[in-house]
């Protein structure tokens, strides 16, 4: 082998390939013999030295091999047929009245109770913590106060956010900033890492109104006027 190229034993590289592949056709084999020879004439384009040090530490024919096998296809290079399958697809289209009738049949009606915990309507508060249906509404439209829908126009008051017959001071802050008045008794009403692991509404009990109102601009995203 010179120092100025590279070459390649045909037969050599031919019985390489096919100890590697013998159920490889023999046509194939000789074609892929012949993709390493010009391989190998590209290769004599790189640094001499470096190729002289491949031949010289015996590992042509290993350098070749891993060539060859790059061209080889890989029906050829696997001991089975690889197996296709195809999916069955995304199935029929559905109208929009059936699909909504197909949702409903998943969705289990929830009591207001379930996830907002004990409410109550306006006779209740007054007759529970003595507060009159017209300061209710009062409250309500200064934002004062958390009232839930229930039905279609009914509103139920959780009675967490009243102490003392009075609504929580800072209640009025977290509306203001959350996008409606169930966002804010639902965030009110969960663990919050920020506090400690306690919720937003048992903060405010401790007094806690301006961490609060500041956590709730912060997850809100917004600044209260």
């Amino acid at each position: 082998m010179s120092e100025a190229a590279l070459t390649v034993d045909m037969d050599e590289v031919q019985a390489v390939l096919r100890g590697r592949n013998p159920r490889a056709p023999a046509a194939e084999i000789k074609t892929m013999a012949k993709i390493v020879s010009i391989a190998v004439d590209v290769m004599s384009g790189f640094p001499a030295v470096n190729l002289r040090g491949v031949a010289r530490e015996h590992k042509l024919r290993a350098a070749l091999e891993q060539v060859a096998l790059q061209f080889i296809p890989a029906e050829t290079a696997q001991d089975e047929a690889v197996e296709r399958t195809r999916g069955s697809g995304l199935g029929e289209v559905l109208s929009l009245s059936e699909g909504r009738a197909r949702l409903a049949a998943y969705v289990a009606p929830k009591a207001i109770e379930d996830w907002a915990g004990p409410v109550g309507g306006a006779s209740d508060i007054e007759a529970q913590i003595g507060v009159k249906r017209t300061t209710l509404n009062t409250w309500v439209k200064q934002g004062a106060v958390i009232g839930l829908l229930r039905g279609q126009r009914k509103l139920a008051y959780p009675l967490d956010q009243f102490i003392d017959g009075r609504p929580l001071q800072g209640i009025d802050d977290v509306l203001s900033v959350a996008p409606d008045a169930r966002a804010a008794w639902l965030w009110m009403r969960q663990p919050h890492g920020a506090l400690g692991g306690r919720t937003p509404i048992d903060a405010l009990r401790a007094g806690q109104q301006n961490q609060v109102s500041t956590i709730a601009r912060r997850d809100f995203d917004r600044e209260i006027a």
